[in-house]
């Protein structure tokens, strides 16, 4: 990747944290929200980390979110609807804020199999939407790891967004799959061991979500094509970043204080 993607970057960070707080960073700990949490503590080394987690990570996404948080010194905070707390995350220390399961309970218990096989967006919309904005409730902005390339869903979208109360900053909307790759490696960050996994058909992991939500794809597909494979959401979104997770009560404080030259990147 050029190194002008990486250093527009940290413009737009240093340019947006100019004005604005408080702040924080989400985190998947997928590829793409690893490099942007990089990128963001280059710039402020104390902003907040924050993850959403569900009951239906596979266990290597704990693992690696455990061995993310010590490597980069996070500090992570992890919001999730659950009965009780992962043990792998007890045992490392991992500050957790256990969500309330009971209306996931009550959702899923008017389902034969699994909402998620049943009601994928009712699903998503309990385990992930509902915690984030808990989440989110004290920041004015949120850094996160989305990119232009992924998926229709995405090609669309702006540096900075106004949604609501919420500011969001998209500092890697330009990277491509393989710009982010190699900006982990160049950095010595390891990468989710999902993303190494080989298949005889030549397909591999290139989104990483809930494991029964989750599956392995061809280069020639859109990195998303392997989220919600058969559903009505396939290739889509969870509701994260496409819901108002702060609903708007006055202007965000980037609306009118964030000034900066655009570039034009051929990704």
């Amino acid at each position: 990747m050029s190194t002008e993607k990486t250093q527009y970057a940290l413009n737009l960070l240093e340019s947006a944290f100019i004005n604005t707080k408080p702040r924080g960073v989400g985190c998947s700990f997928g590829k793409d929200s690893v490099t942007a949490v990089h990128l963001a503590r280059r710039i402020d080394p104390n902003i907040p980390v924050f993850s959403i987690m569900t009951i239906f990570k596979p266990k290597e996404t704990f693992e690696y979110l455990v061995e993310i948080n010590r490597l980069l010194n996070l500090d992570v905070l992890v919001y999730m609807v659950a009965e009780r707390v992962p043990q792998i995350l007890i045992d490392n220390g991992i500050k957790v804020e256990l969500l309330s399961p009971d209306n996931f309970r009550e959702a899923q218990g008017t389902h034969e199999n699994f909402l998620h096989t049943e009601d994928v967006d009712r699903c998503c919309h309990l385990l992930k939407v509902v915690p984030i904005q808990k989440a989110v409730a004290n920041y004015d902005v949120l850094i996160d790891g989305l990119r232009s390339s992924e998926g229709i869903t995405r090609q669309n979208l702006q540096e900075i967004e106004i949604t609501g109360e919420l500011t969001k900053i998209h500092p890697i909307l330009h990277f491509t799959e393989e710009d982010i790759f190699e900006y982990l490696k160049k950095n010595d960050i390891p990468i989710h061991p999902w993303y190494l996994k080989t298949f005889p058909d030549g397909k591999r992991y290139r989104s990483l979500g809930c494991a029964p939500c989750t599956r392995p794809i061809f280069d020639h597909e859109s990195e998303r094509d392997g989220r919600w494979q058969g559903s009505k959401k396939e290739g889509g979104e969870c509701g994260i970043h496409t819901n108002q997770i702060k609903p708007s009560k006055q202007n965000s404080p980037l609306q009118k204080t964030f000034v900066m030259e655009k570039q034009d990147y051929n990704c």
